[in-house]
């Protein structure tokens, strides 16, 4: 009787066991039709807002090539160190990135979004020269983990002090604790903007024109099919200009002067 009550015991722990694993086990169709992404959580390229809501130049493009390329996605707004480990190890599908030599070697690029100019940027009534070798030993503000060219990635001779915001780094720069910033023109112009403040408060220098934004694939966790469709996307949108809209709103790209390294002195 005991024996019999141990088998019955037995077998409805088994029966258990492999409803368990029949309830969460992942489902391969769902998991073979969503496209993953993983977004820098860098503002004002992709935020949440004050309600939790997913914003960006880089939330809208990834909801322009769902819609475009008639594909579901899922994304997730990371710390960019997390975004580029998550897109290397296969974690995700995607990624929107700055171009780089060493990214290049580590994901699949599979086609150019935005190209901005990076800028060294410093108070309008100051007039150092606004070049790596002139701040050498000075603190020049930058996001953490952003690639700004090689020049600045080798750099060993300045003071490079990550923040987590460029209106941070504004803000530091009017209070003289820092002597630069280093940042895109759009990520500049935005926090100008948010601040209340006029690009004339700033002078600028041309650090790195041309600089290229991509959306990246992982070779690990690789959707070539995906990745044709989302290129087609991308064609698309920028024979309609319908990225230079999303990056610079409606009134197109604004450049900033940086021409100069040095500004004109103050009317004594």
């Amino acid at each position: 009787m005991l024996v019999i009550k141990t088998l019955s015991v037995l077998r409805r722990i088994r029966y258990l066991a492999l409803f368990v694993c029949l309830a969460f086990a992942p489902v391969a169709v769902a998991s073979d039709e969503v496209v993953t992404f993983a977004i820098p959580d860098v503002w004002p390229w992709a935020y949440e807002d004050d309600k939790g809501v997913p914003r960006g130049s880089l939330v809208e493009i990834v909801h322009r090539l769902s819609e475009l390329a008639d594909v579901p996605v899922s994304f997730r707004l990371r710390p960019l160190r997390r975004a580029l480990v998550e897109l290397e190890a296969g974690a995700v599908n995607f990624s929107l990135l700055f171009e780089s030599p060493v990214l290049d070697a580590r994901a699949v690029n599979v086609g150019q979004v935005l190209q901005i100019s990076i800028m060294l940027a410093a108070p309008v009534n100051t007039n150092y020269p606004l070049t790596l070798e002139a701040l050498e030993g000075q603190r020049i503000g930058y996001i953490r983990g952003t690639y700004l060219g090689e020049a600045f990635r080798k750099d060993t001779g300045v003071n490079k002090v990550p923040v987590a915001l460029i209106t941070q780094a504004v803000e530091m720069l009017s209070l003289g604790r820092l002597s630069a910033v280093l940042a895109s023109d759009h990520a500049i112009l935005k926090a100008l903007h948010a601040m209340d403040l006029s690009p004339g408060v700033l002078r600028y220098r041309n650090h790195v024109p041309g600089q290229r934004g991509a959306l990246y694939m992982s070779r690990e966790s690789s959707r070539p099919e995906v990745a044709e469709k989302f290129r087609q996307a991308i064609v698309t949108m920028k024979k309609n200009n319908e990225l230079e809209r999303i990056f610079f709103g409606e009134g197109g790209r604004r450049q900033l002067d940086g021409s100069a390294s040095t500004a004109p002195r103050a009317a004594q």
